[in-house]
């Protein structure tokens, strides 16, 4: 009879151990897969990033032109054009706004990823293994500080811009006349330089995003704020 029990108990100890095990295999694999998981979501992210770049070109492009129609080809009553002006400006300021969140959240999603990379690495076993894995999280880390670098600029670019074409809001709600226009009209040559450079900023910048959300995505990136 004991020798019945203890047999049983054994079977029962194995059966513990053996379910244990499986459950530390699946724990393993939802560990392994869940790095990859991250990195999709960076690459959503910049994804997001890349499009509110595009937008932002496309309200500077937006603001610019109906600041020009207004300095150069002014209508009897100014009011219409200044507040064509006014309101692109206003876009224009928001799509900023929202460009600085999704960098901001990029940059927060990027972080964890390689957060998750580097405690993925430590239960690699295999030296080669390991080593290759850092080897390419160093790549990877590098690639993002790029593009990160290439982002930061245009927005800066556009911030100070942006900035400079709300003074000269300020000047002309104060003096919307065609003396006051006209006086604006000699300060405007040099934010449609500035524009056309910080264009090709946001040009640059949509273009790494986009590459790197492609270089980074298991498939197709969700495109997540």
């Amino acid at each position: 009879m004991n020798t019945h029990k203890q047999t049983k108990s054994a079977a029962g100890a194995e059966a513990l151990v053996i379910a244990a095990s499986v459950l530390v295999g699946v724990w393993l694999t939802g560990c392994s897969t869940t790095v990859y998981k991250q990195g999709d979501r960076t690459a959503g992210s910049a994804q997001v990033a890349a499009m509110d770049v595009q937008s932002e070109s496309q309200a500077l492009a937006g603001t610019m032109a109906t600041l020009n129609d207004l300095v150069e080809k002014p209508s009897p009553d100014l009011k219409p054009q200044f507040q064509h002006f006014s309101t692109a400006l206003d876009g224009l300021a928001a799509a900023l706004k929202r460009a600085d969140v999704a960098r901001n959240h990029l940059v927060r999603s990027n972080a964890a990823f390689v957060a998750a990379w580097e405690k993925q690495l430590t239960t690699i076993t295999n030296s080669d293994v390991r080593s290759r894995s850092e080897a390419r999280k160093t790549d990877v880390s590098n690639q993002f500080d790029a593009v990160n670098k290439v982002y930061a600029q245009a927005q800066d670019a556009l911030r100070s811009l942006t900035g400079y074409l709300q003074d000269i809001r300020k000047a002309l709600s104060t003096d919307l006349t065609p003396g006051g226009v006209e006086a604006v009209k000699r300060l405007v040559s040099d934010p449609n330089t500035t524009a056309s450079k910080v264009q090709s900023d946001l040009a640059q910048a949509s273009t790494d995003l986009n590459a790197f959300s492609a270089q980074m995505s298991s498939g197709k990136a969700p495109a997540t704020r």
